[in-house]
């Protein structure tokens, strides 16, 4: 969903959840003076914003039985509760929050009220909650336990539900569906009586360390949230052939993006020490590769058969990419069972090391492979960027050294021979390959084609640079020779198109804006 036009700067959704009609969805963001947005999402129109309340985020949201009210908890110190009358987009009560409280609005306050655990039940850290009939309510534990409270009371324990934290609990018609940190999704009755139980990680799909922050369950269908940026559909009568639908990262920030150069695919590095493989086509995951260290560059050699990944660490990796293609129009002699998996369109085997370099002791942010396939251009947060050829098995053969600042942008020329570079300083710099011997002479650097642009700085782009901008403020670019234009990503979080060459500032064609972090 796009930010609504009424808000004017972009954030991070934080929090979500779903009208008892089906159709309305509460988000809350994470930002300085974060909105709650109320959307229709059939045609994702805004219906209500909900702000001036919370700072630094908002953490938890929850609409009332017959929708009318809209409570949510706050990121700030003192975790803020809100109720809120959100069609009006009325503040009803606020108060500080707390973890063993009971809350009933009076009027226009917030009233609280301790838990009281008696000797049923260890005074813990409660995660996750759902409410039943009759001032019912049940609570997941830390422990694994769960907590079941007859209004204040806790009066009964349901120990060892899960064998560690449960982080969610989910309330149907069918029952109640909980899941936790052991991979597991528990089925109860309305009584809260056992059902059945899954176990994700045993599963052909699963894993080690596999952790479950959210489930949803209606008939026999189950959807469960990993920790790990995953979505299992679990049908309950083949509760172990679980199906994953959606993959992706899930730890630290992702800096690394590139393109195959001769199919519909991409490849993403991050945090998580694991490089991805992903279909344009098919907006799916192909194949997986998991690191040793964080991952903060990527570039495939010019026919797409090696991979190389710049690491957190300073070193770097080369990765040979074996696959086999399956074009769509000889699917036809399949069987229903193998065209299913044929239709992945690509069929990755194998990924297997070449080298493992390290020469630097400071990220590597930036490398490609020149345009003919003879070398690999490596730089790091050292300053200097290193040469290497790739049919020598990436021995060292070059060195440019004359950035005082850390590397931020690598380009070749058409004919492999030079390499521009930008550095943190903001000072564009020339060299002749493969020595790295600098290039200082104006005419010869005039006449330079270079096979891409990816470089900030420099004349042919001083007109994306918007008045009393930092240095540091445009993160990157990309340009479309064959189309004269240029996109860039900056600090606010703007994707910004402009014609190429852009030698005088200007408004851009058209911008977009993704999150409120920098591209």
């Amino acid at each position: 969903m796009a930010t609504p036009e009424d808000v004017k700067e972009a954030f991070f959704f934080f929090s979500l959840a779903l009208h008892p009609d089906k159709t309305l969805v509460a988000t809350g963001q994470v930002g300085k003076e974060p909105y709650i947005c109320i959307w229709d999402s059939y045609n994702v129109q805004t219906v209500s914003i909900l702000k001036d309340v919370h700072t630094h985020g908002v953490a938890c949201l929850a609409f009332d039985s017959d929708g009318q009210r809209l409570a949510s908890v706050g990121l700030d110190a003192k975790n803020t509760v809100c109720i809120w009358d959100w069609r009006k987009g009325k503040l009803l009560a606020s108060a500080t929050g707390h973890s063993d409280r009971f809350w009933t609005l009076c009027g226009n306050a917030l009233t609280a009220k301790r838990g009281i655990f008696g000797k049923t039940g260890d005074l813990q850290t409660i995660l996750c909650l759902a409410c039943a009939k009759e001032d019912i309510t049940y609570s997941g534990a830390l422990n694994g336990d769960i907590y079941v409270w007859k209004g204040l009371n806790l009066v009964r324990t349901i120990q060892g539900a899960h064998s560690a934290g449960i982080f969610s609990m989910y309330a149907c018609e069918e029952g109640f569906a909980t899941g936790g940190r052991d991979g597991c999704i528990r089925l109860w009755d309305t009584d809260f009586k056992p059902i059945t139980k899954i176990d994700l990680r045993e599963t052909e799909q699963g894993y080690k360390g596999l952790s479950i922050r959210s489930v949803c369950w209606k008939a026999d269908r189950l959807l469960a949230g990993t920790q790990d940026s995953e979505i299992f559909e679990v049908i309950v009568r083949e509760r172990d052939k679980p199906m994953l639908i959606l993959q992706g990262h899930c730890e630290g920030e992702l800096w690394a993006l590139a393109l195959h150069p001769k199919k519909p695919l991409a490849v993403t590095g991050s945090d998580d020490r694991s490089v991805r493989l992903w279909s344009l086509a098919d907006h799916a995951l192909i194949a997986r590769c998991n690191m040793e260290e964080a991952v903060r560059s990527v570039a495939f050699s010019p026919d797409g058969s090696q991979l190389a990944l710049g690491m957190k660490d300073g070193s770097f990796i080369v990765l040979r990419v074996r696959h086999v293609l399956i074009l769509k129009h000889d699917l036809g002699f399949l069987s229903l069972d193998l065209l299913l998996i044929a239709l992945l369109f690509y069929s990755y085997r194998d990924m297997t090391e070449v080298v493992h370099i390290k020469d630097r002791k400071e990220v590597i942010h930036e490398m490609k492979f020149s345009p003919d396939g003879s070398y690999l251009a490596v730089g790091s947060n050292d300053g200097p960027v290193d040469i290497y050829a790739v049919a020598q098995r990436y021995k060292k053969i070059g060195e440019c050294n004359k950035s005082l600042s850390f590397i931020t942008h690598i380009d070749w020329s058409l004919d492999s021979k030079y390499l521009q570079t930008n550095d943190g300083a903001g000072e564009r710099l020339f060299y002749k390959m493969p020595s790295g011997k600098p290039l200082t002479s104006k005419e010869e650097i005039k006449g330079i084609p270079w096979a891409s642009w990816t470089c900030v700085n420099g004349p042919e782009v001083s007109g994306i640079w918007p008045k009393y901008t930092d240095v540091t403020d445009i993160n990157s670019v990309d340009a479309n020779y064959n189309n004269s234009v240029l996109v860039s990503g900056d600090d606010f979080g703007l994707v910004k198109l402009f014609k190429f060459p852009c030698l005088k500032k200007g408004k851009a064609k058209r911008n977009v804006s993704l999150n409120e972090d920098l591209i």
